[in-house]
């Protein structure tokens, strides 16, 4: 009896293990269902920090038949005693390419470990945002 009541478990554990790692990657919409980014064919994120400037650098391909447009805002934080991060400055830009980019060079403080926070709102034709956010931490470098 013991033996076949840890096989269910076993086997109700490893279910529910499985359900819970399925992606969930649409979502419903007037009765259908739309790709999960369905204004933005891909974005990439770059944040470089030296002593003294941080280089952001964000480019983004949209889909012409969807694209209205981006909203990039970044912030940008240092890493205090080791667990607490100080915000430095916040940049937030706009554009209407479907294939843009945003380049943005932020005053920083020394040495130290940065961080960025991307987040970059894409809005189609029909009023739905893309949301894509990005989170890089670093060292700064010397150039």
């Amino acid at each position: 009896m013991k033996k076949i009541a840890k096989t269910l478990m076993l086997v109700l554990l490893t279910m529910i293990m499985c359900l819970t790692s399925m992606p969930i990657s649409a979502s419903e919409a007037e009765n259908s269902i739309s790709p999960r980014l369905s204004h933005t064919n891909s974005a990439t994120f770059t944040f470089i920090p030296t002593p003294y400037v941080g280089y952001i650098d964000v480019s983004y391909m949209g889909v012409a038949a969807s694209f209205v447009s981006a909203k990039l805002t970044v912030t940008v934080e240092k890493r205090y005693l080791l667990i607490r991060w100080n915000e430095i400055g916040t940049w937030t830009s706009t554009s209407t390419d479907v294939y843009g980019s945003f380049y943005y060079e932020m005053a920083l403080e020394g040495y130290s470990y940065y961080r960025a926070t991307f987040v970059l709102e894409v809005t189609g034709v029909d009023g739905t945002v893309d949301i894509i956010d990005s989170v890089i931490e670093s060292r700064s470098v010397v150039n």
